[in-house]
């Protein structure tokens, strides 16, 4: 079982063509990893995107370009208020809860203290790990989770 209650995974730029449900529009090798990560967990899994917020796997997206450290910083602090507000909707109470979050730090940086403000713990398992090493982390965790 996961250390984890709920888990957080960031959209990719790397996008389908066509409008997909958010799970599939997302194409990039790293989102697939993602992808596994959250699917074996079993846990409720949501994407944080710069464009809709907090995205449910299922949900149908269109294709679209924005990211989240272009836009104004006052944006981002909104963004991060409404992703929470969001997973509080759709997932219920968060107090007491750990909320895992997979994303770089100016997403990260703007949803954690939101969730932590509604009563969750928020872990960033990736945080102190350089980017180019992200992926062999996850091949690690699907080689701890086939054993």
């Amino acid at each position: 079982m996961a250390a984890f209650d709920i888990l957080l995974v960031t959209c990719v730029y790397e996008k389908a063509a066509a409008p997909s449900a958010a799970k599939d529009l997302y194409i990039s090798p790293y989102f697939m990893r993602l992808r596994r990560y959250a699917e074996r967990h079993a846990q409720p899994w949501f994407i944080i995107s710069a464009e809709h917020g907090l995205v449910q796997p299922d949900e149908w997206l269109a294709p679209y370009e924005r990211y989240l450290p272009d836009t104004p910083l006052w944006y981002q602090q909104i963004w991060g208020g409404w992703v929470a507000a969001r997973l509080r909707l759709l997932a219920g109470d968060l107090t007491h809860r750990t909320v895992e979050i997979h994303a770089s730090d100016a997403y990260s940086a703007q949803v954690a203290p939101r969730l932590e403000e509604a009563g969750a713990t928020v872990r960033v398992p990736l945080a102190k790990i350089p980017w180019d090493e992200h992926l062999a982390w996850y091949d690690e965790q699907e080689r701890i989770a086939s054993r």
